[in-house]
């Protein structure tokens, strides 16, 4: 079912949106764009904000996951009653302050961002929305109680299932942000891309590869003479290499990806600087 729907009215939307923004600016080392980010988000989503609040009623919803379909109908309904609680026209005129500081502050691409779970985020606003006909509020109240019956990796496949067009788009917006990296930052990117479609295969093959290389490069980074002599620089170095060790395992979403990107960013600046 296809019904119009505007992104920056919903709150879900705007805090993904901020938090790529905020993934992008810390693989750039931006720090001034970082902290500005950070400030927008820590003003308008705490937990005692109108949009924090709401932003709290969406995740009830959509990183509710494994439960039998008789409960996942009942919390849409006490979410539902919660939610319409909360003063729109606040809710409202947050958003519109967000979107416009956003604009300023961060960027007007902040809202072409991808997000994966975007669809299903998009239908709890409809559920929200008291405007819709009783219809539309049955199929899509159907469509998400199911959805968060399933497993969490059955929730990912789902939000990965991307066409053609949407990969085309998503990997152009990908090349443009990080234009700036390293050649095997850019292969890590590109692997991470392509996993949307072949379920991830080449990149958990690329990434046992690369946290590989990285592990030699720390161990021998922990040889050189200037990391020997100074105590700190030897731990943290250590310490990177106990990171790596650790990531065998985890989950592969873009906090793993940013981790990743600011090691192979390290372990560059101590190769280039002998």
């Amino acid at each position: 079912m296809k019904f119009k729907h505007n992104k920056k009215r919903n709150t879900a939307f705007l805090f993904e949106a901020l938090i790529k923004e905020l993934t992008k600016a810390t693989v750039k080392n931006n720090q001034a764009k970082k902290q500005k980010i950070s400030q927008l988000i820590k003003e308008f989503f705490s937990k005692d904000a109108i949009l924090g609040k709401e932003l709290h009623l969406y995740k009830q919803i959509s990183e509710t996951y494994s439960i039998r379909e008789k409960d996942a109908e009942k919390l849409l309904e006490e979410v539902k009653r919660v939610y319409w609680s909360l003063d729109s026209q606040n809710i409202f005129n947050a958003q519109s302050n967000l979107v416009s500081k956003a604009n300023k502050e961060v960027s007007a691409q902040m809202f072409t961002n991808f997000v994966p779970n975007y669809k299903n985020l998009a239908s709890i606003a409809q559920i929200f929305n008291k405007k819709i006909s009783p219809k539309e509020r049955v199929l899509l109240e159907r469509s998400v109680a199911k959805r968060m019956t399933f497993l969490p990796a059955e929730q990912k496949k789902e939000e990965l299932a991307l066409t053609g067009t949407e990969m085309k788009i998503f990997a152009k917006k990908f090349n443009s942000s990080y234009g700036d990296l390293y050649k095997e930052q850019k292969e890590l990117l590109s692997r991470f891309v392509s996993s949307f479609q072949d379920n991830g295969l080449e990149l958990k093959i690329f990434l046992n590869e690369e946290i590989g290389r990285l592990k030699i490069e720390m161990k021998n980074a922990k040889a050189l003479e200037d990391v020997n002599k100074d105590p700190e620089m030897l731990n943290k170095a250590q310490k990177v290499l106990e990171i790596l060790n650790n990531f065998k395992g985890q989950i592969i979403d873009e906090a793993l990806l940013t981790k990743i990107l600011k090691l192979q960013n390290l372990a560059r600046e101590i190769k280039d600087n002998g």
